[in-house]
């Protein structure tokens, strides 16, 4: 996506479907989605005791512990790093891929950068993180991060695109598959596997049984004596591309994606919305997507984690969407085999919904029969398997924090229905919010770049300013959050506030929230994490649990606001607020989106500063100057927003400022030694802007984006003009490219960077600029602004 006038291109011109070309996928039923498929068939079920688990348990306890990898994939890499790799190179290989050579990448169909994967987790690489609080050995956390977790595992297999890590809770992975859908109408990618993971674990165990939604006998969904659910592990992932692109390289197609739904009930953090009101949204979105009514739905796979609250909330949405024809359609509970594979639990359930349409059959639910439900007109699958004539499936997956999603498939053999032609709608910026250390709001901080004397930041940012903040969110609201959650928001309110908001109400009831994080709530996790380590599971704390979840800031943004449209998170690297503007962007050119909310936050941990003094990157004082040496810089905190909006949406509310528009976005990954080549070719997407704000931050990340912003002038034949924030802020990761984008928003030109770098002047008004950022585990993503300037 690039342009020269201010509009996000799009590349869906053919209005191409979507469809899933091969699945993969790894649950306690077995390590293929075959071996699963027949195991459900059957009526199995997959509990057995949790023996991976990290922590001693109750006797009794039990749970979908994945099956065992063969023993030729034992290695030495973690447990959700083997799994993963195991599923992505499957998926792979069943599209008709096969690897070359000795190095095992596989010779894809397009070009490398053209093929991007996005997979949905809640916990991402926990595990890690509890081996280092036991040992103090910072190695551990080198496959933490969940953008870690994912280069580990996609390593040398050749997906060189965007790599992006999404939390929306138990929603998780469904709605990565609907961020690989956007990733090909915008015509970022031609290839995309996504899908989601979480392995088995004991914080995940010890949460939900704080949270005392553990069933202490079998998981029974709709029962009337359903006690809980069980927690899983799964690994499952789907092979996207367009229709017209999969029909000209031939195979065989396993389903096709007609529509997708995602809302937020705006209700609770942990418990949904009692008569399902997000989740009947999300359906009706996905079928008006799909073309479709409730009486063409053939099978629905519900979310059904046999909870109480959320089986009861769920039977409310389903009686709501479809009226009569509930008791037609045949609804599985696909978790009464599985259990709950937490950011799995999508990808995994729509896999096998898609084995169902193939088959042509309804798969049973277990544990619970007919003269079992309580639900008055719910036509649960009981029984035995049998044949039906499915032309569509409609999948369900609901997530702490009230994050719905709603996926509908339709068989690979139906004739092809073209999908709407995405449009090239401006996606203008009309608010931006800024809080850093010293600087709460945009005057301050627009103030701290302007002073010629302000001093450069050569220590940690530590102490966050709670009576600042507090001026901007309500003191009562927010004792309980943490630090990210806090900033996020505040963030947020800074940015709807400069963009003139009048009636936060009615805005928010059509607008989405997506947010960036490296770290999330970092403090938090190590605070619940550290009080199981030493008193065991039981002692675990339910509000440190539901706080600590990735996608906390998101949810607690609806909440704050009414915010009813879709609200998830990028997580786990110092590009993640970039990528969720670029992503945000392209959902509102296409038209699926009016306005949202994009805003990225990092707060200071000790614990993460240790990870990355153990790789030589940080030290608590005397940073590095950018560009200048492969040093160390100081950590702080930070948060940044924007706020985005449709022309259609701006005139709806009876007009605003205009601060720019998004006009491209790139992103893409390889391995340290090849990056400066990414993010060379990242700029020349991006048209080699004559501005840009890199991320430079006195690391060896520098000589990435140097050596790309040297190879960018040489083509272009011009200089572009260089700055940076390093040294007018500590490094806040996610948030600090965010930071770069309002900085020349609000200022009209670049500021002035310290230190002596710059490949031309910086002093003026720029019309357009580009704001760059790397990640240390090869992630580059930039993000093209268009100024104003009125």
């Amino acid at each position: 996506m690039n342009s020269t006038d201010g509009h996000l291109e799009t590349a869906t011109t053919t209005g191409s479907e979507i469809v899933i070309r091969a699945a993969a996928l790894i649950c306690c039923l077995g390590t293929n989605r075959g071996m699963v498929w027949e195991a459900v068939k059957a009526g199995r079920c997959g509990v057995t005791p949790l023996t991976e688990i990290e922590s001693a348990l109750a006797p009794g306890a039990d749970g979908g512990q994945a099956a065992p990898l063969p023993t030729s994939e034992a290695g030495d890499s973690c447990r959700e790093v083997r799994y993963l790799r195991h599923v992505i190179t499957e998926v792979l290989q069943d599209s008709g891929l096969r690897p070359e050579g000795a190095t095992g990448q596989f010779k894809l169909p397009y070009p490398n950068h053209r093929c991007a994967i996005v997979l949905g987790t809640t916990l991402h690489g926990m595990r890690q993180g509890g081996a280092f609080l036991r040992t103090g050995d910072a190695h551990h956390l080198r496959h933490f991060l969940a953008t870690s977790v994912l280069r580990a595992a996609s390593r040398g297999l050749g997906l060189e695109g965007p790599v992006l890590t999404t939390c929306s809770a138990c929603s998780s992975s469904l709605s990565a598959i609907a961020l690989g859908v956007t990733l090909l109408e915008s015509g970022q990618a031609d290839l995309v596997v996504a899908g989601g993971y979480d392995p088995i674990s004991e914080y995940a165990y010890a949460g939900f049984n704080s949270l005392r939604l553990i069933a202490k006998s079998a998981l029974r969904p709709f029962a009337r004596d359903r006690g809980g659910m069980k927690v899983g592990e799964g690994y499952g992932v789907v092979l996207l591309e367009r229709a017209n692109d999969a029909q000209r390289r031939g195979g065989v197609v396993l389903a096709r994606v007609l529509g997708y739904g995602e809302s937020a009930d705006s209700h609770h953090l942990t418990q949904p919305h009692p008569q399902g009101a997000g989740a009947s949204r999300a359906m009706a979105e996905a079928m008006q997507i799909a073309g479709l009514k409730p009486s063409d739905i053939s099978l629905v796979a519900a979310h059904a984690t046999g909870t109480p609250d959320n089986d009861a909330a769920e039977y409310a949405a389903l009686a709501n969407v479809f009226g009569e024809d509930l008791s037609r359609v045949p609804v599985v509970a696909f978790k009464s085999h599985l259990s709950h594979t937490l950011g799995a639990a999508g990808a995994a359930e729509l896999i096998l919904s898609a084995m169902a349409m193939q088959d042509q059959i309804v798969p049973p639910c277990v544990n619970v029969g007919a003269s079992d439900t309580e639900f008055a007109g719910l036509n649960l699958a009981v029984g035995s398997a049998r044949p039906a004539s499915l032309t569509a499936t409609m999948n369900l997956s609901l997530g702490f924090g009230g994050a719905n999603t709603c996926m509908i498939l339709g068989p690979a053999g139906a004739p092809r229905r073209d999908a709407p032609v995405a449009g090239q709608r401006e996606v203008l910026i009309t608010g931006v919010g800024v809080l850093t250390p010293g600087a709460i709001g945009n005057e301050a901080f627009l103030s701290r770049l302007k002073d010629k004397q302000s001093p450069r930041v050569t220590s940690d940012a530590a102490v966050v300013d709670e009576e600042g903040i507090g001026q901007i969110l309500s003191a009562r609201r927010v004792r309980r959050m943490s630090g990210y959650v806090k900033l996020s928001l505040a963030g947020a309110m800074l940015a709807l506030r400069d963009a003139g908001v009048a009636e936060l109400s009615a805005f928010c009831e059509s607008c989405s929230a997506l947010l960036g994080t490296a770290h999330g709530a970092a403090q938090y996790c190590a605070d619940y994490y550290t009080g199981i380590i030493r008193d065991g599971i039981n002692a675990a704390n339910p509000i440190l649990f539901a706080e600590g979840v990735p996608n906390a800031a998101a949810a607690h943004l609806s909440l704050a606001t009414g915010m009813k449209g879709s609200c998830q998170t990028i997580i786990g690297s110092r590009t993640s607020g970039l990528d969720a503007l670029g992503l945000a962007a392209a959902r509102i050119a296409s038209g699926r989106w009016e306005r949202a909310v994009v805003a990225a936050a990092d707060e200071y941990s000790p614990m993460v500063n240790s990870g990355y003094a153990h790789c030589g990157l940080y030290a608590p004082q005397n940073p590095s100057e950018p560009f200048s040496s492969d040093g160390t810089f100081v950590a702080g905190w930070g948060a940044a927003a924007v706020i985005l909006e449709s022309r259609q949406s701006l005139e709806n509310r009876g007009g605003g400022r205009i601060l720019g528009s998004v006009a491209g976005y790139a992103a893409g990954a390889a391995e340290p030694h090849q990056q400066i080549a990414v993010a060379d070719r990242i700029l020349a997407q991006l048209s080699d802007p004559p501005a840009i704000m890199s991320s430079a931050n006195g690391t060896w990340l520098d000589r990435v984006e140097d050596g790309a912003l040297r190879l960018s002038a040489a083509r272009s034949g011009h200089r572009a003009a260089v700055s940076s924030l390093c040294g007018h802020l500590a490094e806040c990761f996610s948030a600090g490219p965010l930071a770069a984008v309002a900085a020349v928003l609000l200022g009209g030109s670049l500021p002035t960077s310290y230190g002596s770098y710059t490949l031309a002047a910086c002093d003026g008004p720029v019309e357009s600029f580009a704001a760059l950022a790397s990640d240390y585990s090869g992630l580059v993503a930039g993000v093209k602004i268009k100024c104003e300037n009125k």
